[in-house]
């Protein structure tokens, strides 16, 4: 499974970021591409539907499962930014409603470098472990371990 990081100009800024520790920890299997609203990056736009998830809720969205299994899932694109830039990127980038959705249901964020602005929202790493972990990946306890230690 490849991970794709959609990543907000302002969020590869930030120190309290969390997707340079996915990046850093799965390597070559986590793509971080920078989101611009005028110039999708190609990479995104060829990513082919049938085997691709986004990770992102949003009340228009057909919800593929928070039960499907993920083992068959080739690629993952998570939104990375705070909800109102995750919600402005989704809402301004149409190409991305052709990915099936993918909600993680249930979890509550243990993040707390910043202030959630959702009960239920996760931040980026949060999503990774939960992904990694769904199907099993060698590398789950290490990106939470790194994780762990950044939030403290």
């Amino acid at each position: 499974m490849n991970i794709w990081l959609l990543t907000h100009t302002e969020e590869l800024k930030k120190s309290t970021g969390t997707g340079k520790i996915v990046k850093d920890t799965l390597g070559m299997a986590c793509k971080i591409v920078e989101w611009s609203r005028v110039a999708p990056d190609q990479r995104i736009l060829d990513l082919d539907p049938n085997n691709t998830l986004l990770v992102y809720s949003n009340n228009e969205a057909e919800i593929t499962s928070c039960d499907k299994s993920l083992s068959t899932v080739q690629n993952i694109i998570i939104i990375d930014g705070t909800w109102q830039q995750a919600q402005k990127m989704y809402n301004k980038s149409p190409y991305l409603k052709k990915f099936g959705h993918y909600e993680i249901c249930g979890l509550k964020s243990v993040y707390n470098k910043r202030r959630n602005q959702k009960a239920f929202g996760l931040c980026t790493v949060e999503v990774a472990i939960y992904l990694l972990n769904e199907i099993k990946h060698p590398l789950t306890s290490t990106l939470q371990s790194k994780f762990d230690e950044f939030n403290q």
